[in-house]
């Protein structure tokens, strides 16, 4: 099969209007995701909670397809070129993500949470390249332009601090910037994934690649623990609850509603619905947290940033 997609297929007004109910379901459950594994991952590990969160999700979508469907397919049978570039990004973006916001201190994960919500406004910048009828506004500019000031707001105080080190804190200050660049990863990652899959919804629209997309991580969580040196923690009842709630409700499910609504939807619409997801994470992380929600004002504008980049005139 060549590499360039079938012309693209417009959704219909029907079929836009449940793609946008599902990409609005899908953020509700994202938003509780940034809290949950912030606390899950202090629980019981990183890469514990990650395999079992990812193991629940992925065997919970398979259930769910094929009491859907009857058949499993369109989630094990997959085109390479779904493998090629979609489920490798999704395999980086399930394992950079919550490995930012594990190893991220209390005052950097506000600012780290908002840089992984970097990927709606990135979504649509890269749609300009590939997503045949988009093109590039002053609209997308100014949403990028936002974005970032958003993300410079929420991060100030931690940037100035690292800019005013002496030059004998250089390795600490690495190990300060590994949180924002893995967020940064993960940004990209979702914002090709979501990409590539509307660039080829004419046809890969009858395949899911999140439930093997998982299974994928937890295998690779689980190879993690395996060359792991450090204690464990031990696994009870509570620990492993955050990780089951967080596998069942944002992977297992919002994962699979955003993948059936990106063929259905207009992917600029959808940004503009996911780009209210840092806003709620940032109010879950603040009552998770007990800390008045200052970073509201960063995640205000990276709302902002989306707002402009969706809206049609």
């Amino acid at each position: 099969m060549p590499l360039q997609d079938a012309p693209s297929q417009q959704p219909s007004k029907s079929g836009a209007r449940l793609g946008l109910m599902l990409g609005a379901g899908a953020v509700l459950f994202w938003s509780f995701g940034s809290s949950l594994v912030y606390m899950g991952t202090r629980r019981m590990g990183i890469w514990r909670f990650v395999m079992l969160a990812s193991l629940t999700s992925g065997a919970v979508q398979l259930v769910a397809r094929y009491a859907y469907e009857r058949n499993l397919r369109t989630a094990f049978c997959l085109p390479w070129r779904l493998w090629a570039i979609p489920m490798l990004c999704f395999v980086l973006y399930g394992l950079a993500w919550p490995w930012a916001l594990a190893i991220a201190t209390p005052s950097q994960v506000f600012g780290v949470n908002l840089i992984n919500y970097l990927w709606p406004v990135l979504t649509v910048v890269f749609s300009v390249w590939w997503v045949p009828g988009v093109r590039l506004t002053t609209r997308t500019v100014l949403a990028l332009t936002l974005a970032l000031a958003g993300l410079l707001l929420a991060n100030f105080e931690n940037v100035r601090r690292v800019w005013l080190a002496d030059a004998t804190r250089a390795s600490a200050d690495l190990t300060h910037y590994l949180p924002y660049a893995l967020a940064f990863v993960a940004a990209v990652t979702w914002a090709l994934y979501s990409t590539i899959l509307v660039r080829w919804r004419s046809w890969a629209k009858v395949f899911v690649t999140s439930p093997l997309g998982f299974l994928c991580i937890g295998l690779f969580a689980w190879l993690a623990i395996q060359f792991s040196t450090g204690a464990t923690t031990p696994l009870t009842p509570t620990n492993a609850m955050f990780a089951i709630i967080y596998g069942i409700g944002p992977l297992a499910i919002g994962y699979l509603l955003w993948e059936i609504a990106l063929p259905k939807a207009p992917i600029q619409t959808l940004s503009l619905f996911a780009a209210a997801t840092p806003v709620l994470s940032t109010v879950w992380l603040c009552l998770f947290m007990r800390k008045a929600p200052t970073e509201l004002i960063g995640a205000a504008l990276l709302v902002s940033g989306g707002v402009v980049l969706s809206v049609k005139k």
